[in-house]
């Protein structure tokens, strides 16, 4: 399996990154794909993008064939670019999750980073359509310790793998 994040939908991306085009993006997973690799790919909500936006990213991924989709939620930190972006609301993520699940039925959608956005919501999310998840600290900030995982995940009834 090869992680190679979208990032954003083709229209928001130039607004996140400047140093290589979306397309670039889309291509390195053809390839990966061609070369008879499954590939990981998702994005990032909470960049400032709009419902829309996340919606079209669904739909790209779709149309790639992506069936291992992680979903980062945006957790503004201070020093960083993006210090001052407002974060979602629980309810804006559990919306752009599920919209996530009706796009790519098939597909693995993954927590990742940001889920503590959701608070006590996250068995929602996970009733909602999520159906795994990245566990453990992240890149930037702390996770959920996979005990905690876990606990919830047989809670709610999930078979782990």
């Amino acid at each position: 399996m090869y992680h190679h994040n979208l990032e954003a939908c083709r229209a928001f991306f130039p607004q996140t990154c400047t140093t290589h085009t979306w397309e670039e993006r889309r291509d390195t997973i053809r390839v990966a794909q061609a070369a008879g690799l499954e590939v990981c790919s998702g994005g990032i909500f909470g960049l400032g993008e709009t419902l829309a936006h996340r919606i079209d990213l669904a739909f790209e991924l779709r149309d790639l064939g992506i069936r291992s989709v992680p979903l980062n939620v945006l957790m503004p930190i201070p020093g960083t670019p993006l210090e001052a972006q407002p974060a979602l609301t629980p309810e804006e993520i559990l919306r752009s999750m599920a919209l996530f699940r009706f796009v790519l039925p098939e597909a693995d959608i993954r927590f990742a980073g940001g889920r503590a956005l959701l608070g006590d919501q996250v068995a929602s999310a996970l009733r909602g359509g999520v159906n795994a998840a990245l566990t453990g600290d992240l890149l930037t900030t702390s996770g959920s310790s996979t005990s905690a995982d876990i606990a919830l995940f047989k809670r709610l009834g999930f078979t782990l793998q």
